[in-house]
């Protein structure tokens, strides 16, 4: 090595590092002798440390480097200049991926790891990053406890304005707790955490938190155990059954302190209204149904009143727990608390309306008058029918005709339940299962008029063929009325009477009984072009072409409509026009 030689006003020190900066540009051994030469000399001196460290950081070597740093931080000297530098290790400490100086730092030992966290966390000003510090101190160092971090967030001024301070609290610190020794601390940390999660499952931006529902859950459990909850009620996971769970909040509810029902039930609460608000989505809304005591009672039902439909279970277990949450003057008085301390309106809309119509309160559940879409015309048609208002209920059908959607759907195969119980389903705003609800209301319409005229069973046999099998035991009721009669009269039969099931029948009739009984269903322009009505009273043996002429045509017509085209007839022939007519008169 050559003579040290000194030039200008250069100090000793500051001219060993710029020879050992020269010398690094085409020999690190030599610039590391040069370190090395300069550390013996002046062992105190920051500057030439910081420059030893920084060689080291340059050429990529985590353990000289991890070495330099630790003798930097332990000598306390100048530690301002050293901030920059520890700023940067904790950002690095911050992100998930491996980096020099994540490394570096896993080479230091323990008590100076933790020196470099306290600094970067005593000298941060934002807020913010003051908390993700200790987040991240915490993390390393999980003995130090939490208090400190927990009240710093749980009463930071921007906490409900800004949700970065929600999720640090509730995803990232929540989860390195122990224990707490004040159960008022924890029951405000399970607020804040029962208000984050619910939020964020409704938050289609926000979607890197893996089961969110467990992780409350999680919280739960830490409160339960210091109190001494039930195990299987904070742990409630996917696999388990909500009528069981259920039943054991059932047991929770004369018992004096209210905290265990009032926290397991509305996390409970919340979480089966989640998943029937997923499932449910804006293409369903509940509607009275119908139920027949001549069919088999449904053993799915649970209770007095039947729900079906996609996301009846959920609706169910939401709707009895809300009713639980609200069965004494205590629980119903501090979930009113709870509540307040909540955002609801995510989760609170349309179930209000639900519960009304669930509970039978009809007059809650009729949507306001400046609402005219179609969902609201169905709910309006459900509860008038169901108020016995049928000319309301047939005006509203009327209303929600012109308003029908393009997506045609599938018939609902539960609109009508077995039993004598009140039944409520999840109707599915689709062209089909609404035809097909309003068919099966406007037939049960046209029998309680009490009219059991050829026009009244004929236009209930143009409304069955949308449902069918569904009518058909009233289908075989209608048969046997015509047989008794001796005839039948229905000048529309050829225009919207297409079923195969229904012409088969009747074709059966004019076999069977041909002399007994008149079926008068042939299209006018027929029966004048024949001078005679359709009959099986007389010998002419044209009316028996005629006949079957008129049923091929039936059969053939069939391919070419559909049942909601049959349904939609212009005005001056539309059968629901009609039927008003037949409810408010009584008259064919």
């Amino acid at each position: 090595m050559p003579a040290i030689e000194f030039f200008g006003n250069e100090n000793d020190e500051d001219y060993i590092i710029s020879r050992a900066k020269d010398a690094q540009k085409y020999n690190i051994y030599s610039a590391k002798a040069w370190m090395l030469t300069a550390k013996t000399l002046f062992p105190t001196n920051f500057k030439i440390q910081f420059e030893a460290y920084l060689m080291e950081k340059q050429s990529g070597n985590v353990k000289e480097a991890a070495e330099c740093f630790s003798s930097l931080i332990t000598s306390s000297q100048n530690i301002s200049e050293l901030l920059p530098e520890i700023s940067a290790i904790a950002n690095a400490l911050k992100s998930n991926e491996v980096s020099f100086l994540s490394q570096m730092f896993d080479n230091i030992l323990p008590d100076i790891q933790l020196t470099i966290l306290k600094t970067s966390v005593e000298h941060s000003d934002d807020t913010m990053e003051h908390c993700r510090l200790l987040v991240l101190l915490l993390k390393k160092f999980p003995q130090l406890g939490v208090d400190s971090l927990v009240k710093t967030l749980i009463n930071a001024e921007k906490f409900f304005c800004d949700n970065r301070y929600a999720r640090l609290l509730v995803v990232e610190t929540l989860p390195l707790l122990s224990s707490i020794e004040s159960p008022r601390l924890l029951q405000k940390l399970l607020i804040k955490a029962i208000d984050y999660y619910n939020s964020y499952v409704y938050d289609d931006t926000q979607q890197d938190i893996t089961d969110p529902w467990q992780r409350l859950y999680a919280v739960l459990d830490l409160l339960g155990k210091q109190l001494g909850w039930e195990p299987y009620l904070q742990n409630y996971s996917n696999s388990l059954n909500k009528e069981t769970y259920f039943q054991k909040l059932l047991v929770l509810r004369n018992i004096e302190d209210c905290r265990q029902l009032l926290y397991c039930g509305t996390v409970f609460f919340l979480r089966s209204l989640y998943e029937h608000r997923n499932l449910k989505g804006n293409h369903n809304i509940l509607v009275e149904s119908l139920s027949d005591p001549d069919l088999p009672n449904s053993k799915r039902r649970k209770g007095e009143i039947e729900v079906t439909g996609v996301s009846a279970y959920q609706f169910q277990s939401a709707a009895s727990c809300w009713e639980l949450l609200h069965s004494t003057d205590v629980i119903s008085r501090e979930f009113l608390k709870l509540k307040s301390q909540l955002q609801t309106k995510p989760w609170t809309e349309g179930f209000t309306e639900e519960l009304s119509l669930y509970r039978g309160n009809y007059d809650e559940a009729m949507p306001p008058n400046s609402l005219n879409n179609l969902a609201t015309n169905v709910v309006r048609v459900s509860i008038n029918y169901f108020k016995k208002n049928h000319s309301a209920c047939v005006e509203n059908i009327l209303t929600a005709l012109s308003q029908l959607p393009v997506l045609e759907g599938a018939l609902e195969a539960d609109l009508i339940v077995g039993g004598k119980i009140r039944h409520l389903h999840f109707l599915p705003m689709t062209k089909v299962a609404i035809m097909h609800y309003f068919c099966t209301l406007l037939i049960r319409v046209l029998l309680n008029t009490g009219n059991t005229t050829d026009l009244t069973y004929g236009h209930i046999l143009v409304l069955m063929q949308l449902g069918w099998p569904q009518e058909e035991s009233l289908f075989l009721h209608i048969l046997d009325v015509i047989k008794q009669k001796g005839g039948f009269h229905y000048h529309l039969f050829s225009a919207y009477i297409i079923h195969i099931d229904i012409l088969e029948e009747l074709s059966y009739i004019w076999n069977e009984h041909g002399k007994s009984i008149a079926l008068d269903i042939l299209p006018n322009s027929q029966q004048h072009l024949g001078q005679r009505r359709i009959g099986t009273r007389g010998a002419d043996k044209g009316v028996k072409e005629d006949f079957k002429q008129a049923m091929k045509v039936q059969f053939e017509k069939k391919n070419e409509l559909s049942y909601c085209q049959l349904l939609q007839i212009p005005d001056d022939k539309i059968v629901p026009s009609r039927l008003k007519a037949n409810v408010v008169t009584g008259a064919e």
